[in-house]
């Protein structure tokens, strides 16, 4: 499978509609889930730089696609480590990419990553995630703008919906 993947309707990070957001089109391909961002001056925490809180957020974002991608569970943020190695300047283009790591027990491992057009790493966070035990898949499927998604996407994300 690969194309573009769905947008969460209201999210800050993802909504086609979202003037406010940053309107990402989340992609996946080879087991990796990831976005081109480009980051105006409204995001700006210092001096031309992309405020960490807006690079973690995308990050956070790409970690729940790749896990739900991989394994099939929702899941949530439980832990993570955050390292900035270089900042992420505002009207410059970049990757934002993940990938799902394992499964220890109850433990979801997965990392995420903003690098440039030569592959240099500018942030990375790993994480552990938790399944949503109660999470109610029907109605965040309810919520997915599935317009442009390519039709074998589509499907397997409805298909997680029959499954609950």
């Amino acid at each position: 499978m690969k194309g573009k993947l769905p947008a969460y309707g209201k999210s800050f990070f993802l909504s086609p509609t979202r003037k406010d957001g940053l309107q990402l089109t989340m992609m996946y391909e080879d087991n990796c889930v990831y976005t081109d961002l480009f980051v105006d001056r409204r995001f700006e925490g210092y001096a031309n730089v992309v405020h960490g809180g807006m690079i973690f957020g995308v990050l956070d974002v790409i970690l729940w696609y790749i896990i739900l991608m991989e394994t099939k569970k929702m899941a949530m943020t439980r832990k993570v480590e955050m390292e900035f190695y270089k900042p992420i300047m505002c009207d410059a283009h970049y990757r934002a990419q993940g990938k799902f790591i394992k499964i220890d027990k109850k433990d979801i491992h997965a990392s995420a990553w903003v690098e440039d057009e030569n592959a240099e790493v500018y942030a990375r966070v790993n994480a552990i995630f938790r399944e949503g035990k109660e999470t109610d898949m029907t109605a965040i499927l309810k919520r997915l703008d599935f317009s442009d998604t390519a039709p074998e996407l589509k499907d397997f994300f409805l298909s997680l919906g029959r499954e609950n």
